[in-house]
């Protein structure tokens, strides 16, 4: 009898903690991310996903673009994240596009890690190709942190991305993960990050490692520039370099020591915009 209890208390235990650790992923903390004191002006498109979820997309537009940009923030964030980001690449000369991820900023979720906001994303240059008036312009990708993930299947899926920027990319979401539990909950992985791998897969009935970018790097080949940050304590340097390792097509890396996650614009804007302005003027020519 006690022998049964147990099993029961403990079977009970860790299926609370996979209910309440997909919970946590599928619907992250809505962090306060304010626009710049100065927000650009951007016009704003409602759209409907594939699976009939309504977003919209926030277009910034120069007077006579060169190409064409789509931006994806990462999790935790929201679109304001990247504003700053898009208005120097509209400065010069870059028509950019930015959507929200699933489950942030404004946006319903649930978040799916990537599964849906990549196709929203795909639809959204879908969109842009097709609008009235619009121009067969080049397109490139920038995303952050997650975003970069959307970047890199939006590159894999859509043959008109000819150059892809990504800034502080995880190579693997299941080690991100781990190192998370670990540092937030003092747990190890078995069974606790294994259980939460699991049960998101199956609550969003997707497999998520075949959409690692360190899957998808090998079969990927335009043009690529990795930044990342030494003091990134989200995504540790060497899954970020494991990544650039696998990168099929040329590429380049911008790595600075004492740098954050997500903080190389913060502690060099104008640089930022310059290298990433520069990389696509090459890229996209």
């Amino acid at each position: 009898m006690w022998l049964l209890l147990v099993v029961a208390a403990v079977g009970l235990a860790l299926a609370s903690w996979t209910v309440g650790s997909v919970r946590r992923l599928l619907h992250p903390e809505r962090r306060a991310i304010l626009p710049p004191a100065r927000p650009p002006v951007v016009a704003t498109h409602p759209l409907t996903a594939p699976d009939g979820a309504p977003f919209t997309v926030w277009r910034l537009d120069p007077p006579s673009p060169r190409a064409r940009l789509l931006l994806c923030h990462g999790f935790y964030a929201n679109r304001n994240q990247v504003l700053d980001i898009a208005e120097a690449l509209r400065a010069r000369g870059y028509e950019v596009l930015l959507i929200e991820l699933r489950g942030h900023g404004d946006r319903p979720g649930p978040c799916t890690l990537g599964v849906r906001e990549t196709d929203d994303a795909l639809g959204a240059l879908a969109w842009a190709r097709g609008r009235a008036g619009g121009s067969p312009l080049p397109v490139g990708v920038l995303g952050l942190s997650m975003g970069g993930a959307v970047a890199c299947q939006v590159a894999a899926r859509d043959p008109d991305v000819r150059a892809v920027v990504v800034d502080s990319i995880y190579s693997r979401l299941f080690p991100v993960l781990q190192r998370s539990i670990r540092l937030r909950y003092r747990l190890p992985a078995v069974p606790w990050a294994w259980l939460t791998w699991w049960g998101v897969q199956a609550a969003l009935r997707a497999r998520l490692g075949p959409r690692d970018p360190a899957v998808l790097a090998p079969r990927l080949r335009q043009p690529l520039l990795a930044i990342q940050g030494g003091e990134d304590r989200r995504v540790v340097p060497l899954l970020g370099r494991e990544f650039f390792q696998r990168w099929a097509g040329p590429k380049e890396r911008w790595f600075e020591p004492s740098v954050v996650h997500v903080g190389m614009f913060a502690r060099h804007p104008e640089e930022y915009g310059r290298r990433v302005a520069d990389f696509f003027d090459r890229a996209l020519r």
